[in-house]
Parts: C-alpha cells; structure tokens; sequence
C-alpha cells in the first residue's frame, strides 16, 4: 500500500519551544515535515520482503520533495542499504519498478549540488545489477570522473568496471592514474591489476594486452608517495613486464645499441623499492622478484653487490679513469676496479644491492621472501646460483626459526652449485647444535646432496654429524641417511681418509670395534658407499670388516650399497639382493603349499606355514614388507576358511560365531589395504573385500544383511578399479547380469583361491612396501615410573620415524589399565616428511594406583567407499584404526611402547572434615 503525507503524519509530537522567558506551545510547518521524515525513516528501517514495491516509490517522491540536504543524505543511505540486501533487488526487478528506480536514481544525481549525496546516490547505483546497467546509464552520469570529490571520482571508477567492457575501461583508468588524490590512484592501480590477473587466468581466451604507455606511467607510480599506490604498483609492473617481454626500453644518454629490455628494466626499478620506507611493500616486492627469471646473469649478480659493477656502465671515450677499490665481497680479497668521468649508468646505484638490503632488513618476513626469491632465480641461473650460497650461508645465523630452516631448503633445492668450503663450514655444522628436530634434519639432507672442496672438510662434516649423534640419539636415521650421501658425493676424499676413517695403523693394531656403537656404523657407511665409486678403498680394510659389512647390510639394506669384492672374501654370499631373491622364493613356495591345501589343510599345518613366514620375517628385513603382507594374507584366508566351514555346516555354535568372524576379517583387509602398496598389493586387497561380501551373500544372507544390490554395486565400482588401473578382469567377474538364481551356476562366482594360484609366482614380490611408524621415544621401561598430580595431565612426548605414509594422517592410541582404548589426534610439532613428533596429554584418570599405558602409533581407515557398505554396517563404525606401529629391532615385540604412570592426589586436595 501506498503511503501518503497525511497518513505520515498521524503521530505529530508536540515539541516545547523556548523563544524567550515565557514558554508556548506552538506547530509549526517545519515540525511538521522532520517528524514525517521521522516516519518515513521508522518506515524504511522497518520494511519486509513482502511490502517493498509499495513502500518504495512513496520512498523515492519524498526524497526529491524534501529540501533538507541532511534528511536526503540520510533517506539515501537507509534506502542503499536495503537495496544491498539479498533478494530484495529480485523482488523489485520482478514487479518491474527496478527501471524507474535507477531512473529516479540518475536523475536526482544531474539535478544535485551536494557532494555528499551525490556520492550516496553513486554508492547505491554501483550496487544494481550488471544488467541494469549500461553505456546509456554511464553517459547520465558522465560529470563523475570530473568532479571535484575524491570520493565520486571514486565511486565513478567502480562504475566504469562494472559497466563497460575491459577494452573501453581501461581508457578511464588511464585517466585517474594520475589522479590528485591517493584514494583514486590507489583505486584505479588495483582495477588494472584485476585486470591483469584476468587475461593471465583466462587460458583459452586471454584478454587484452595493455599498451606500453602505461608502463611508464606505473614506473613514476612506484615513486608515489603514498605506500599503497607503491604496493599495488609493484604487481602491475611485473605483470606489465611478462606482457611485452620483446619490448626495449631506452637508456638515456647512451647510444641506441645500449639499450635495456622490458623485463630488465622492471627488475631494476623494483630492486630500488627493497630500501622503501613501506614494510609491505619491501614484503610484496621481495615476492615480485623471484619471478623475474628470464633477466641476465649480470643483472642478477648486481643485486649481491652494493657497489655498481663496471659492466653496469658506459665509459665514453677520452675520460679519465681514476682507480678504487671494491666494498664487496671477493674471494681472495679486495681487487682494483676502475671507475670514469662522465660515465652513463645502465642502471640506478639504488638497485645495487637490492638482494643485501632483503636479507639484511630487520622484520623477519622480508628476509624469508628474499631467501625464497634467491632461491627461485638460482634455480633458473646457475651462475647466479655459484654467486648467492655465500650469502645464503650467512642467512644461517639468522635470529628467526623459520628463516634459518628456509634457507636451508633453499640451498638443498640448488645442490648442484654448492660446494661447501671450510670458512663456511663454521657457520654450516654449528645448525647442528640447534634444538629443533626440524632443522638438524634438513642440514642433514642438505649435506647428503653437497659437495665438498678437500678431505679437511670431509673430516670436519663427520666429526659434527657425529658429535650430533651423540647428543640426539633420535636423529640415528637421519645421520645414517646423511653419512651415505656425504660418501658417495666426496668418494675421492673419503679415500685419502680411509686410513683414519678406518683405525689403519702401519705398526700398532687396531681392536675390533663393537658393532653396536652408532658412530662406528654411521662411519662405515660412509666408507662403503664411497668404497662403491673408489675400490682401492676395500684393500684397506680389516679382516674383521667383511663381517661388518654383512651386518650393517643387513640391518640398513637400503643404506649400504652392494660390494661384489667385499662379499667374495666371505664363505657365505651376504649379497643382500642374493638373499631378498632366495627369500621371495621361499615365500612363494609357502603360498602354493597354502593354496594346493587349502580343502585340506588343518589348523596345525596353517598355525606351521604363519611360523615359517614369521621365522623368514626375521632373517632378513628387506624381506620384512613382503613377508608381512604374506602373514596378512594368510591370517584372512583362516578366517574366510572359518565362514566357509560355518557355512556349510549350518550349526547354532558355528552361526553364533559368524559376527565376531566377520568383524575379524574386514578389519584385517582394512589393515592389508592401509599397510600394504604396490607389487599388486592393491588389487588382491579389493579382490578379497569382494570375495568375502560375495560369501556373505552366498551363505549367510540373512545374518549379514547383504543385498543383492550391495553385491552388484559393489561388482561395479571393483570392475571400474581394475579398468582404471589397467589390471586383467578375473574370471566371474565379467558378466553384467544379475545375480539372480547365482547360487545355482558357479561360473557366476568370483573364485578367489583359483584366481591366487594362478598368480602365486608374481603375487609376492620385492616391490611391496609397508607402511610402518618405529616409535623412538617414550621407550618401554617399566622401571621408571611417570608421577603427575592426579588432577592435572601428564605430557607424553611421541618421536617416531615413518616409512610409506604421511605423519599427518597418524594418530596415537592409548590402551589404559582396564583396556579402555582412547584415540588422539594432536597437531604435529615439525612439518618433516618422514618423521613424526607431537605431543600427547593423558589426564583425567580414574585410578591412583601405578598402572601400565600401551601406546602405539594407529592410521585412519574411513569406511567411505562402495565396498565398504557391509564392513560398516557389521563393524558398527565409520572409521577403522590400523596399527602401523613397529619395533626398533626385529627382536624386541610389536613396536608398542608401555609406560608406567601414576598418578596420585595431592595433599592440598584432601579434603579434611572439621566438623563444622
């Protein structure tokens, strides 16, 4: 319903006027239209969905009757904010007065004086629809751009983006480039930016190339004065340099022939911002460089130098040349430039430099994106990559954490143009004093991949690798890893070493040394994996080492490389791949005496074979992943012999069985799925989940709950797994046709048994891995005993090293004294591929007694697949937790660890009964 002035003016209060001494009571005609301006503000701030097509146009005629700017101006924004709310733009559009809106709109905007409400008129105009608005709409309010408020000329920009076409629009936000106010710039910079980001994300059609004028334009905007026209000035330059890359800029006052390229010339300009007064800006263009990689090595190199290099200028003939020395850094000491009168810089002396000025800046996230910028460049330079490790060295001994462990990613990813001296030798092995896990183990990548200058700094490598041993005993892996690369990079060093590395005396004997000293085992794979480049290095050797080498290859295969000349001193061959092969063969002769017994097979014979796999696990651990995904295999073809027996049998004892069966399997086949990739491990685990839903559907339909349907969906989804992974269909699996009457054909049937004995002699094999957790602290000691007060938590810290899985998705599973079970998941404490460490408060305690808590290392299964459909519906959960936990050494359990705790009441809890 339509409002009029009368009805808005019902409730007219009486207002007290104080003209003077005496006091009246008077209305008058001004009262009269503010306490309408009052309804209609009550009216606008009340209105619904429903009744803003009849509110509204009475709205819009008293806005142009009213002749009070301040009621206008706040009519205005009243209805600018209903016009943003969702829908109500919709409504309007549908009853089809949207049109005479924006109408009203523009022409009360050509018809006003005030500033202020022409830029409330702007705003609610930008927030129509795209549709309604067009060229026609634009040339209304063409006086925008020229007026005379920051704020409309603001506005006006956000309007032309919304309106015209990029091409049309980017003449306008030429224009307002060189605006007076830092508000329009700082606006149109960021609108050419967008723009820009637009053509270089639209593949197939990309946008409009820019022309070269506003280049120039946005090189005196990186000298503006205010920081944010400088930090958006910074991007659209180096995306206005990628544009024209063919472009030549000129030098003034040199020849034509001099002349400097595009990106060249943008690289300068945003080195001289890496002095700027803007923190931001100093981040964003330490950001911006690292993409410059197509500029010259030369220019590059100027950015490690303070001082200008003498090809960074012309000297015109016939001036004097004057001698002086270098500021900067040059191997060998400071050598004699030459520098001229009247010469012509290629470049200005503020972007010399610009590479020190990032590293050398006093906030913390400059430093790191200029290490990482350097980083980018030397990738793509390698002369650029020789001239930067001093200075990334040096970053080592930055103040900051994270910097230190960026830099030192940053020097392994150009591993190919380092090769460490001994000056800086100091400032490398003293990170290995450094408490963080984090940090001493990406030094230790980072020496595997270097190179080193003399058998001087082989020798001091590994002594500090050593000596880092000693005081971290968890990083043993690590330093194992980082010794094998260090000798086979540095062979002709360790070989001038071998001697002392080896305890070869010319007189005096040597002891045998103890096989369990860690530092020993780390120097003698240093030794073989050089000896595996260097032969003349096993004539050195004792006549106890062979045995040595036997047994570190066999507690690290995967470290020690294979020595022929070394293992035929030895009456046994301990080639470690001799003995792998040996071993699978021995496997696979264990499964086809499983699978030609299977009808007859009895528990003994299969409690027999699972012993000959345990006793074949632990001979060798290259073995160990194969020999436990066979173990696995067989322990669920048990329990599937299990259903099968109740199967055919139908007994009330056997059926009573059926549950706890069934739960056991699908959650060893969520095992063999979770531990188990590769070598064909995927294929037989989704073979086998299939099988065992299709005997559940055959046999035991109805205590099961399986469907026919569950079966077929779950045929398909295993019919497009093996199609996706390129594997042959099995037998039984072919057909498309319903089940349907199955029991009595057995061609329909998915025989799984034949299907294993058919590919015994590929099925185990060396390329299985598994995916395991060696828990190195807590430790298993129950002597000592963890006290905490009982209403606090105690703190397990948990280190483990993984193999095959992401220490992200692991979790810790706490078994307490009355076998409850709990589950967490903290966040990791260091971010490390291969190494796991967090930290995990176990509180809340039901007992004060000292008890045992079993700790292990557990994976995710989520039960979110189409074949999983059964196994949750039986297990009664949606998520499975495998164990992947592992022993340190093959003797010594299951890799579990048990702490002994206590915790016990405080005297200050005890409550004491005063009888009060």
């Amino acid at each position: 319903m339509a409002i009029s002035q009368m009805e808005a003016c019902q409730d007219v209060e009486v207002i007290e006027m104080y003209p003077g001494p005496s006091t009246t009571l008077q209305m008058s005609s001004a009262n009269t239209e503010t306490s309408v301006h009052v309804n209609y503000i009550k009216i606008i701030k009340s209105i619904n969905p429903e009744n803003i097509t009849d509110i509204l146009p009475s709205v819009m005629t008293h806005i142009e009757s009213t002749t009070v700017q301040l009621e206008r101006l706040e009519l205005l924004q009243e209805l600018g904010r209903i016009l943003m709310i969702e829908g109500n733009v919709t409504v309007l559009n549908k009853k089809g007065i949207l049109e005479s809106i924006i109408s009203k709109i523009i022409e009360l905007f050509q018809c006003e004086t005030s500033q202020s409400v022409q830029f409330e008129l702007m705003s609610i105009i930008c927030n129509f629809p795209q549709s309604h608005l067009n060229e026609k709409v634009l040339s209304r309010v063409h006086g925008a751009p020229q007026s005379a408020s920051a704020l409309i000329r603001r506005q006006s920009l956000f309007l032309v983006m919304k309106t015209l076409p990029v091409e049309t629009s980017i003449k306008f936000i030429q224009v307002f480039l060189d605006d007076d106010d830092q508000r329009v710039r700082t606006t149109a910079i960021q609108n050419l930016s967008r723009i820009l980001q637009q053509s270089q994300d639209e593949d197939e059609t990309p946008g409009p190339q820019l022309p070269l004028s506003f280049y120039h334009k946005i090189i005196q905007n990186l000298r503006d004065g205010h920081d944010e026209v400088r930090l958006h000035s910074v991007e659209v330059t180096a995306r206005l340099a990628g544009q024209h890359q063919g472009a030549v800029i000129a030098v003034p006052g040199a020849e034509s022939s001099r002349s400097l390229t595009i990106t060249q010339h943008a690289f300068m300009q945003l080195c001289m911002l890496m002095c700027d007064t803007s923190t931001t800006v100093r981040i964003r263009t330490a950001m911006t460089l690292g993409r410059f990689t197509d500029v010259n090595a030369d220019f590059l190199i100027q950015t490690l130098d303070k001082k200008m290099k003498s090809y960074m200028k012309i000297v015109p003939e016939g001036s004097k040349v004057k001698q002086e020395y270098s500021a900067g850094r040059v191997w060998g000491g400071d050598a004699p430039i030459k520098s001229s009168a009247g010469e012509i810089l290629l470049i200005d002396p503020a972007a010399c430099g610009a590479f020190v000025h990032g590293m050398e800046d006093e906030f913390g996230e400059v430093r790191q994106h200029t290490v990482r910028s350097m980083c980018e460049l030397a990738m793509a330079c390698e002369e650029f990559g020789v001239a930067a490790v001093p200075h990334l060295i040096d970053m080592l001994n930055d103040e900051i954490q994270a910097v230190r462990l960026l830099t030192i990613n940053s020097l392994q990813k150009i591993t190919q143009n380092i090769e460490l001296h001994e000056d800086q030798l100091e400032t490398v092995l003293s990170v290995l004093e450094e408490s963080s896990v984090e940090i001493r183990q990406s030094l230790h990548s980072l020496l595997s991949t270097a190179k080193l200058n003399s058998q001087v700094s082989l020798r001091r490598v590994l002594k500090g690798l050593l000596d880092n041993l000693k005081k971290y005993g968890t990083d043993c892996t690590s330093v194992y890893r980082c010794v094998r690369g260090v000798g086979a990079n540095n062979a002709s060093y360790a070989a001038l070493l071998a001697p002392e590395l080896l305890s070869k005396h010319p007189y005096l004997y040597h002891p045998e040394t103890n096989t369990d000293d860690t530092c020993y085992i780390a120097t003698m794979i240093l030794v073989f994996n050089a000896a595996a480049t260097q032969p003349i290095i096993t004539s050195m050797f004792h006549e106890y080492t062979p045995r040595h080498y036997a047994y570190i290859a066999g507690l690290h295969p995967e470290l020690v490389p294979n020595l022929p000349q070394v293992t035929k001193q030895q009456d046994q061959p301990a080639s470690s791949s001799y003995k792998s092969q040996a071993m699978l063969q021995a496997l696979n002769s264990i499964l086809a005496d499983f699978l030609r017994h299977t009808k007859t097979i009895t528990p003994h014979q299969l409690a027999k074979f699972q012993q000959d796999v345990a006793k074949i696990q632990r001979l060798s651990p290259s073995i160990l992943p194969a020999a436990q995904y066979l173990h696995q295999i067989i322990s669920v073809m048990v329990h599937v012999m299990e259903l099968r027996v109740c199967g055919r049998c139908r007994s009330r004892e056997l059926l009573s069985r059926i549950p706890g069966v069934m739960a056991r399997v699908f959650r060893e086949i969520c095992g063999l799925e979770r531990r188990f990739k590769g070598g064909g491990a995927e294929v037989l685990t989704q073979l086998v989940k299939y099988y065992v839903v299709q005997l559940l559907f055959r046999y035991f339909q109805l205590e099961a709950e399986v469907t026919e349907k569950e079966l077929v969906h779950h045929r398909d989804a295993l019919l497009q797994f093996l199609v996706e992974t390129k594997n042959p269909i099995p037998p039984g699996l072919q057909s498309d046709e319903r089940l349907k009457g199955a029991t009595r054909n057995a061609k329909r049937w998915f025989s799984f048994y034949r299907w294993l004995l058919d590919h015994q002699g590929s099925l185990i094999n060396g390329d299985v891995v598994m995916a395991r957790a060696t828990t190195m602290s807590p430790i298993s000691n129950t002597d000592h005993i963890h006290e905490f007060p009982s209403h606090l938590a105690l703190s397990l810290h948990i280190v483990a090293e993984t193999q095959h899985l992401e220490p992200s998705r692991l979790a810790v599973e706490i078994t307490f004294p009355g076998n409850r079970r709990e589950i967490y998941q903290p966040p990791l404490e260091c971010s490390l591929r291969d190494y796991y460490e967090t930290t995990v408060f176990v509180g809340e305690t039901s007992w004060s007694d000292p008890g045992l808590l079993n700790v292990g290392l557990v994976l995710p299964y989520e039960l979110d697949t189409p074949g999983d459909a059964v196994a949750r519906r039986l297990l009664r959960c949606e998520t499975v937790w495998v164990t992947v936990s592992t022993p340190v050494s093959m003797e010594t359990g299951t890799g579990r660890v048990e702490v002994k705790i206590h915790p016990k009441t405080p005297r200050c809890l005890i409550s004491i009964d005063t009888g009060c």
